[in-house]
């Protein structure tokens, strides 16, 4: 019943010493995450115990000798107890499950995420005749944001066309592109297909990668196009340098929390768009203000030092040299793109940076929690989305310091700390005045005894007063043994409240 796969972590540690000694190292750190997996499994299993029994209860009742394989189904999706498991607690009882129900549960299931995927693409990116589309297309974003082009791959719904109309929503692949697609993180670029006179052709709302690695255009048309037609792709400036700055800053979050929380904080995700940015990181415990404010203060500084962002293409085994950092799980070719700052983040990325942190402008921390067992997320916001971010916390500030009637901000700490105190020196003389009342009422209160068999009591109505109130009437008439039995009843905002005391004579 306890967990038992933590404490065989130094058995492995030793044994593997030899081939693996980054677990050696990392030894009270892999504890930590697998105890903290074996916790969270244990709570999965006794809920799932308990539903399971409620069921089990409703089966007998019902004297049913098959549970549902929507109701094994429900166990094993929602509650993530195992379909095995489930099988061993009904063969105790004399229950079988309905294995083919549980079969049809499962495949509607995967019925909806496929579904789900498929709508969340987009179009008709998961068409059979992307898979088809072999011309050459190449990515040029690196170094321009404006260049003439060829169309030469139309797909309108899940056709090759040759042209296309107004108003159509098509997907559209050039020779050359300055548009990003979407792709570790980073969010597509978006902009416009012009003709060769600059006249708008068409929005590009969206990019995402084919099958084959073509940047497929997501479009929808103002005016017809054809293929082979010589086109403009021009990218939309402001917002791709907004990307590019949450994009370089993500980097330097990621070597200031290595810095601040220890190399465990590893990225385990992120998301780069326009206007925020958010990561994810390996982290068990919480992170304290001070830890967040430390790491905002180094991204910062980073970025008021001006470093130079160097981006290299080079093989993996010289990036590896220099120190770069793979992100596990990803896929790497022969050639990298080494993303380096100063040489204090060093970082394989495919993705578009500033040249130079300054550009960053600034970085505003908005929020970090917990998303899961061991991961960790901060969302942070750049340049003047920063700006905008301390323009709202100052007019909170102007807002406070206008109710505390203060002119300067600097005086709105000593205001609220003399506000503190007087608002504890009135609690103080509160209570004082609420021992006197009760003290009053306790007089009057025991008075009022009466005769109830062999014993005697005491039962008041007394109106307006906290529980903690009759149990201070209730102490003083321990004292008194006014009575051997005590009923106060209180309503307030109406809740109605009751306090019975009994003597020990009485018990």
């Amino acid at each position: 019943k306890d967990n038992f796969l933590t404490k065989l972590v130094p058995v492995v540690a030793d044994i593997m010493a030899d081939f693996y000694p980054e677990v050696k190292a990392d030894q009270d750190f892999i504890q930590d995450v697998i105890k903290t997996e074996e916790d969270r499994f244990n709570e999965t299993i006794n809920e799932g115990e308990a539903i399971i029994q409620e069921v089990i209860s409703t089966l007998e009742a019902e004297h049913n000798k098959v549970m549902s394989g929507a109701q094994a189904f429900k166990l094993y999706d929602t509650y993530g107890f195992p379909l095995e498991l489930t099988q061993e607690y009904l063969e105790e009882v004399g229950i079988d499950v309905d294995l083919s129900g549980f079969e049809e549960a499962m495949k509607a299931q995967r019925e909806r995420a496929r579904a789900a995927r498929k709508d969340s693409t987009g179009m008709a990116v998961q068409s059979e005749v992307l898979s088809e589309i072999d011309v050459t297309s190449t990515y040029v974003g690196y170094d321009q944001l404006v260049l003439e082009t060829r169309v030469n791959t139309i797909v309108s719904g899940d056709a090759l066309v040759s042209a296309a109309e107004a108003g159509d929503e098509v997907y559209l692949v050039a020779e050359q592109t300055p548009f990003y697609a979407e792709m570790g993180g980073q969010i597509a670029d978006t902009g416009d297909v012009l003709d060769e006179d600059g006249q708008l052709i068409g929005h590009v709302v969206n990019v995402v990668r084919a099958p084959n690695g073509q940047h497929l255009h997501e479009v929808k048309l103002e005016v017809a196009i054809v293929l082979d037609q010589t086109v403009q792709l021009a990218v939309d400036r402001r917002r791709h340098h907004s990307i590019e700055k949450n994009h370089t800053a993500t980097h330097l979050l990621h070597q200031a929390l290595k810095d601040v929380l220890g190399d465990h904080a590893n990225q385990a995700g992120s998301l780069v768009t326009a206007d925020y940015l958010r990561f994810d990181f390996s982290h068990f415990g919480q992170v304290t203000d001070e830890e967040l404010a430390e790491m905002e203060g180094k991204v910062n500084e980073a970025i008021a030092e001006a470093f130079p962002v160097v981006t290299t293409v080079t093989s993996i085994e010289e990036a590896r040299a220099a120190g770069a950092q793979a992100l596990f799980g990803e896929k790497y070719g022969s050639e990298v793109r080494m993303v380096d700052i100063n040489h204090w983040s060093i970082e394989l990325c495919g993705g578009t940076h500033v040249n130079n942190t300054a550009e960053i402008g600034l970085f505003k921390i908005t929020s970090e929690s917990g998303i899961g067992a061991g991961v960790r997320r901060i969302e942070a916001v750049t340049s003047l989305a920063a700006i905008q971010e301390y323009k709202v916390q100052e007019n909170i500030l102007k807002q406070i310091a206008s109710n505390l009637k203060v002119s300067k901000f600097l005086n709105v700490v000593a205001r609220l700390q003399q506000f503190r105190e007087e608002h504890k020196e009135t609690l103080q003389q509160l209570s004082a005045l609420r021992d006197k009342m009760n003290a009053q009422a306790a007089g009057q209160i025991f008075d009022h005894v009466e005769n109830a068999g062999a014993y005697t009591v005491i039962a008041e109505h007394v109106p307006n007063r906290s529980m903690d109130d009759l149990r201070k009437i209730a102490d003083e008439w321990k004292q008194k043994g006014s009575s051997d039995i005590l009923v106060l009843a209180t309503s307030v905002d109406d809740k109605a409240n009751l306090l019975i005391a009994v003597g020990q004579d009485a018990v």
